[in-house]
């Protein structure tokens, strides 16, 4: 599968599943048996591997162990799930049709990366992701013709977001609404449409099957934490019209 411009919402599990086994084979496997694809973080080992991993550090033994700081021999031996931790290349091997959003933590991991996906031929089904700008604008820079996506974590995004040109995707949480409101956050996500940018809905905190049916409308992909609640809660019954009226494409 490609990403491609046309009417389908793509749900993509966010870490896989998020838990205690996110960002692994199991969890991507179980996320693809529901959704389109997987969303999942990308960093470097001390040995230069390419890991799927949200945080720089994880704590074993009553100590801290930063992933910088080790190699992937170290890690899978230190590390609570031990060898359930995978390379990004075992990611893109094991799951050939599915589209995929490498959420890219650090810049020294854009280069490795991006020849990673370019190697096993994925760059038409990835797009790359970061909440720093710096590392959406290297990611850029590197590669003009791969998509890359902006993270909004917080208001500082909103002050970054119109310098950042050229950029494919908008990942936007929808715990937003907390904080700005839901005509404020419509408003958001109108403009960004305008401006021809993809909509990426994820979430922090926020209940999904009340939120996403309201804002799918003025989605192009859900980056889901439990991909098998939303596509049995509501996904496969027509969740198009169950967005509100006032919401639409435009």
């Amino acid at each position: 599968m490609t990403i491609a411009d046309s009417e389908q919402v793509f749900i993509l599990g966010h870490r896989g599943f998020r838990g205690r086994l996110e960002n692994t084979l199991p969890a991507f496997r179980r996320a693809l048996q529901y959704a389109d694809g997987i969303e999942f973080d990308v960093r470097l080992t001390g040995d230069g591997k390419l890991v799927t991993h949200h945080d720089a550090a994880f704590s074993s033994g009553g100590s801290s162990h930063r992933l910088r700081e080790l190699t992937l021999r170290e890690i899978r031996k230190l590390h609570p799930l031990g060898r359930l931790i995978p390379r990004v290349e075992e990611v893109l091997d094991a799951f050939p049709g599915a589209v995929f959003n490498a959420d890219v933590k650090e810049s020294e991991a854009v280069e490795p990366v991006l020849r990673a996906v370019e190697r096993k031929g994925r760059v038409e089904s990835t797009v790359f992701s970061s909440d720093d700008p710096a590392v959406v604008s290297l990611l850029m820079r590197e590669c003009p013709d791969c998509k890359a996506g902006f993270s909004i974590t917080g208001y500082p995004s909103a002050v970054v977001l119109p310098r950042l040109r050229c950029i494919y995707s908008v990942h936007v949480p929808i715990d937003v609404v907390t904080y700005i409101g839901y005509r404020n956050l419509i408003v958001l996500l109108r403009a960004l449409r305008r401006r021809g940018l993809r909509i990426y809905l994820w979430n922090y905190k926020m209940n999904e099957l009340i939120w996403i049916p309201r804002l799918l409308p003025l989605a192009d992909a859900v980056i889901s934490d439990d991909p098998a609640r939303l596509r049995k809660g509501f996904y496969g019954e027509g969740v198009f019209s169950w967005g509100d009226s006032n919401v639409g494409k435009g």
